[in-house]
């Protein structure tokens, strides 16, 4: 049983175009505490290199061939020769929301694989293996939080003990206003808006304005300054539930507010101070926040950040 999680962005910033098609990112993706659930095991009495199938919770669209464990299976059953194998999943993470559900998925799908079938791959196998599912996919094989450029398969992880301690003890609030955001369509709002910007004679800058390494030392209130989505205002333009997310999360007392990828999910972040107190006031007002963004009718997840 492997429990695949949602990643967040702190910033995105999205350079050149490149010369296959995709555009070069540069961005820290931080794995959550909100999975989905697989369950993976051989099939007796069942054909070799066979998969069954199963998908429960929270409804995926598309063809079942196109869903991201089924290519993960169809991807190492071309190199190996793979017994009969079922894979269950219970879907929690919203999709289509940014939150990289379906990469993570997939991706543990091949590690799945990798453990019950006993092939061996080390994790720059899987890492390459993981790229022909996605761009953001490679991320998953160590699920550390990590600085990310080229297409999102270039991985730095953020090594400082400090660092990673400190995010173990944030608290998150994900709303998703259950809006899906083509992600072409967003790249497209982007490039328009940034038209506009330069037509207007404003700067558009080309790079995120410090290093990841500043994410372990600057207090989080200061992160708004720090860690931009250049999606964020295209898509909030254009979504007004996006916005009434956002809006909510303004009145949650978090540190610091951000919509994830390319939307439509958006968060909060919440550092403890370690006087109860206070603590126990920031919690209050983050499950206010949660419920009425409930009773809107959002999915909402508030828990552990890492």
């Amino acid at each position: 049983i492997y429990f695949p999680p949602a990643k967040i962005n702190l910033g995105l910033k999205v350079l050149a175009r490149r010369k296959d098609g995709f555009h070069n990112i540069e961005s820290i993706f931080v794995p959550t505490q909100l999975c989905d659930i697989l369950e993976v095991h051989k099939l007796d009495n069942a054909p070799e290199g066979e998969l069954k199938f199963e998908c429960s919770g929270l409804e995926v669209n598309g063809r079942i061939q196109d869903n991201t464990i089924v290519r993960a299976h169809q991807i190492l059953s071309k190199q190996f020769s793979l017994p009969a194998l079922e894979a269950k999943l219970h879907k929690i993470i919203p999709t289509g929301a940014g939150l990289g559900g379906g990469s993570s998925d997939g991706t543990f799908m091949l590690k799945a694989i990798n453990d019950i079938c006993s092939l061996g791959l080390s994790e720059d196998s899987l890492e390459n293996y993981a790229e022909e599912l996605g761009s953001d996919c490679p991320f998953f094989v160590k699920n550390r939080t990590s600085f990310v450029t080229g297409r999102g398969e270039i991985l730095t992880p953020i090594l400082n003990e400090q660092g990673a301690h400190r995010l173990e003890e944030m608290m998150i609030l994900i709303i998703h206003p259950r809006v899906h955001i083509n992600t072409s369509e967003a790249f497209a709002w982007l490039k328009e808006d940034e038209r506009k910007k330069e037509q207007q004679g404003h700067h558009v800058p080309q790079h995120m304005n410090k290093h990841s390494d500043d994410l372990l030392d600057s207090p989080v209130e200061k992160w708004g300054g720090v860690f931009i989505n250049d999606f964020e205002i295209p898509v909030t333009n254009r979504f007004d539930p996006v916005k009434n997310a956002l809006g909510l999360l303004k009145n949650s007392g978090a540190d610091y507010i951000q919509m994830t990828g390319s939307g439509s999910s958006v968060y909060g972040i919440f550092e403890k101070t370690g006087k109860t107190l206070k603590d126990t006031k920031m919690t209050e007002m983050a499950q206010k926040v949660a419920e009425k963004a409930s009773k809107e009718g959002f999915f909402v997840y508030f828990g552990a950040l890492a």
